[in-house]
């Protein structure tokens, strides 16, 4: 896959399996657990995607974000001792979903938002995206190109 950061620890396949009423809801991989975290909103993967990079400490947030919580101060996440691969980028990028699949790179967690690239697998193109909002709606275009591709014999 062309532009892929493949040597980048934070490096995700996201396998988009199913799709209803606009919700994607699939499976996550990662080279730090060999069995993939299952989401069933782009949410729910979003936040899985943000804790691996708070528990890399990569990339660094540089933002403390805003709460409604009363707590005055929040634990600054400490970065694990030694976060060991267990999945090689072979096995990582061999996964894919059943409607789509990306492999997303955050590259900064800048102004409370990311920033990096992200490569639709069955197309083989490669996009950067400048937020996490810009990044949904570049896997919803695609999701929505795959979709009209099957027909309609494939509503869910």
């Amino acid at each position: 896959m062309d532009g892929l950061h493949a040597a980048a620890p934070n490096l995700c396949n996201i396998c988009i399996d199913r799709v209803k009423r606009g919700e994607c809801a699939g499976r996550l991989y990662h080279y730090y657990q060999l069995q993939p975290h299952r989401f069933s909103s782009q949410c729910e993967v979003f936040r899985l995607i943000d804790q691996l990079c708070d528990r890399l400490n990569y990339p660094q947030c540089s933002d403390e974000l805003r709460s409604f919580s009363t707590k005055t101060t929040s634990p600054i996440p400490q970065k694990e001792k030694k976060v060991a691969r267990q999945m090689s980028k072979e096995k990582l990028l061999e996964q894919k979903g059943e409607k789509a699949t990306f492999v997303v790179h955050v590259m900064y967690r800048q102004n409370a938002t990311w920033q990096g690239s992200v490569t639709w697998a069955e197309k083989n193109q490669t996009a950067n995206f400048r937020s996490a909002l810009e990044l949904i709606r570049l896997m919803d275009s695609a999701v929505e190109v795959t979709h009209m591709e099957e027909g309609p014999a494939a509503e869910t």
